[in-house]
């Protein structure tokens, strides 16, 4: 589920201001200039991201700028690599569109022609100059003019942004709308190289079926009715992104409620209380914030039941623990790739049979409607009846698709060849923004409610920053003058789990912290020390992992230690107080979130020390 909102608040960002084009280019090989911000696909999604492609393209001429706080193995490959402050991307992003206009950087044709309220935008950025947003960033006023202007004069040119921007920060709809602007006012939108304009592959030689998620039975309630609300949106509980905005357009797989606001409205009352919950193939004490209060909520709540793979710390409040089945112990999950060359299926293979009364999250779902009196619509409990289905028409059975190992390939022998798109086909792109242009001035949500009906979104990005900084709270940080973040994935574990594999903790024993070695020294902490890393919400315990690629005054660790790994006699370390999760560290104030998609900060200030042995370091 967690992936899923992370793809709806992406994708919420680019549709607002885009329509239904993307900044990502499409075909990276004609690409000059490749900006990558907040991205991280050397860990994430690795076979979607094809790093290795990026590096061809580097060695054919590519040039990139990488914008994270913290050097990774890619952005070791860039020209220019830009240590930005955790939090403050959306500073830089206003002064970059500052410099681009300023200096009459933008494409004329594509501004006068597809921009709705250009001139409204270039009058607000005026304020948000490099010398101001240097102060915020802590970057060099000098980098920042000049990856502006590589930016407005380097084309074509993509720009790869991802979690660490959009839904990692409670201003990351600002961010994200300002960097989709800068991508399309320098006429990159939609051209060979540029944001999106994919080859068109010939169509797939193997057809299958989606099936209905059954939101139209959701009944609509006289508010809905009277708002104009999709059915069954009034009565939400925590609504991600607004009410007005979710509907089958921009729904992934309908409504969606923020995870830890809808947690909180154990407490919070409004509109009314969750009274069950299902935790299924997640964490909330390492998905959101504050495990504190997520601890006490699950205390007070009525019904707390989890379907999982590992016991999780949030097991110990649940009252039922259901086991889940891996991959390996099912064949209830095909997929389908279409190339040039022909099309491919395949379907996970069961390996191994379940262990105990364990079952997948599929067959799970199926059983649960069923016995909730809904069988008719979930195939009656029968898995296979609902892959079939998806099947029906493919020309291939579920038998033979499970019988090839290796999937199924059906070679293209039409002599169909992929083709160039139609390029710059704004009219199609735009057609369902207002006045069917790119938002500048923001008509499609600005002037609405936000996501908690307190108030009215804007028109034109703005700034917020993070709820702790150096410089949006100078009182604060001369008791905490250090800011540290969490990277959203890693390729040793997958979030929060498999941190009890032997082999992948070998590879990693002790919760870490990247720390530049000057600031370690500066502590007196040595590379391998035990340190103690203190927020205004709470308190870590870390192993520093001395790393020059990051700013002095920047930390970072990943988050979620809970699992024990008996094989090595390495222990689990708690999600609370003194343990090494980095979600005990960081803000939860609602009224911080972002007022668009509900992300939430992570990151803020802290203080560190190095921890001597038997101050909880064993």
């Amino acid at each position: 589920m967690h992936s899923a909102i992370c793809a709806l608040q992406r994708a919420a960002s680019k549709k607002i201001c885009l329509g239904s084009a993307s900044c990502d280019p499409g075909q990276l090989d004609k690409t000059k200039l490749l900006v990558v911000w907040g991205a991280n696909p050397e860990n994430s999604a690795i076979n979607q991201g094809k790093p290795i492609d990026r590096v061809k393209a580097i060695e054919n001429g590519l040039q990139v700028i990488d914008i994270r706080p913290m050097m990774d193995p890619l952005g070791a490959k860039a020209d220019i690599w830009v240590p930005i402050r955790p939090g403050t991307d959306g500073a830089l992003a206003l002064a970059i569109l500052h410099v681009i206009i300023g200096e009459d950087l933008y494409d004329h044709d594509f501004t006068a022609n597809w921009c709705n309220g250009f001139d409204q935008l270039a009058q607000h950025v005026q304020q948000y100059t490099p010398e101001w947003a240097a102060n915020i960033t802590g970057l060099p006023v000098d980098q920042i003019y000049q990856i502006a202007r590589m930016m407005g004069t380097t084309k074509p040119m993509g720009i790869l942004y991802g979690n660490g921007i959009g839904d990692q920060q409670n201003d990351g709809n600002w961010t994200c709308i300002s960097i989709c602007l800068i991508e399309a006012i320098t006429g990159n939108l939609d051209i060979a190289g540029g944001g999106g304009a994919s080859m068109t592959m010939p169509p797939s030689l193997i057809k299958t079926n989606k099936f209905d998620i059954l939101t139209n039975r959701l009944p609509a309630s006289p508010e809905d009715e009277e708002k104009g609300y999709y059915a069954g949106m009034a009565k939400l509980v925590a609504p991600e992104t607004p009410r007005w905005y979710q509907n089958p357009k921009t729904w992934e797989s309908g409504p969606n409620s923020a995870y830890f606001k809808a947690l909180m409205s154990v407490e919070t009352q409004d509109p009314y209380p969750l009274r069950a919950i299902l935790g299924q193939a997640s964490n909330p004490f390492g998905a959101t914030r504050q495990p504190k209060k997520i601890a006490e909520v699950l205390k007070k709540l009525e019904f707390y039941f989890v379907h999982d793979t590992h016991w999780n710390t949030s097991c110990d409040y649940a009252d039922y623990v259901l086991p889940a089945c891996t991959h390996y112990e099912c064949s209830q999950q095909f997929a389908t790739k279409n190339t040039a060359d022909g099309t491919f299926i395949g379907i996970n293979q069961q390996i191994a049979e379940p262990l105990g009364e364990s079952r997948s999250d599929w067959q799970f779902y199926l059983d649960l409607a069923v016995a909730m009196g809904y069988g008719d619509d979930f195939w009656n409990g029968d898995m296979d009846a609902c892959l079939r289905e998806q099947l029906d028409g493919s020309g291939i059975s579920l038998e033979d698709l499970r019988a090839a190992n290796t999937g199924i390939f059906v070679e293209r022998t039409d002599g169909a060849v992929p083709t160039e798109p139609q390029y710059q086909n704004y009219a199609k792109l735009f057609a369902d923004l207002p006045n069917g242009k790119v938002q500048c001035y923001n008509e499609w949500i600005g002037g609405k409610p936000n996501n908690t009906e307190t108030g009215e979104l804007g028109f034109l990005p703005e700034y917020s920053g993070p709820p702790e900084g150096i410089a949006e709270t100078p009182e604060l940080a001369e008791e905490y003058p250090l800011i540290i973040s969490d990277v959203h994935a890693y390729r040793l574990c997958n979030h929060s789990y498999y941190v009890g594999v032997p082999y992948l903790r070998e590879l990693q024993p002790y919760p870490w912290v990247k720390i530049n070695p000057a600031t370690a020294k500066k502590y007196g902490i040595e590379d391998g020390d035990w340190m103690k890393v203190e927020s205004p919400h709470g308190w870590v315990k870390l192993v520093a992992e001395y790393f020059e690629g990051i700013s002095p005054e920047v930390l970072m660790t990943r988050r979620g230690w809970w699992q024990d790994c008996e094989e090595l006699g390495l222990p689990g370390y708690g999600c609370f107080d003194g343990g090494s999760d980095s979600t005990v560290l960081y803000d939860s104030t609602i009224e911080n979130f972002d007022p668009f998609h509900s992300a939430m900060a992570k990151q803020t200030l802290v203080k560190i020390s190095k921890l001597e042995e038997g101050d909880g370091n064993e």
